[in-house]
């Protein structure tokens, strides 16, 4: 039978160990979501540089739609990327101040 400071510690590093796996998940998240807006901004960039200045208006027209398309793809996913990075921070400082209180 466990005494109850035995419980307590394991309590306390499956607690440690959620945290750090927690910290972890968020941050590739943040990561995978950054990753993925530079990806979207490029592709913006890459249909407003399709064909040359003697393309016709309604075909331009057309890029330019795509690229507004990508862009706010690519700030949907930066904000995602911000959230992510706010989950990092909170799961961080409550582990901080978790081992400062004991």
């Amino acid at each position: 039978m466990m005494t109850l400071s035995e419980h307590i510690d394991e309590q306390d590093l499956k607690e440690r160990v959620l945290r750090t796996g927690a910290i972890v998940a968020y941050g590739s998240k943040s990561r995978r979501e950054g990753e993925d807006a530079v990806r979207a901004f490029k592709q913006g960039q890459q249909a407003l540089q399709k064909g040359g200045t003697d393309v016709d208006v309604e075909d331009r027209v057309k890029r330019i739609e795509q690229s507004l398309d990508h862009l706010f793809e690519g700030l949907i996913k930066q904000r995602a990327q911000i959230g992510s990075g706010v989950a990092v921070d909170v799961v961080g400082h409550s582990l901080s101040n978790k081992r400062t209180k004991t």
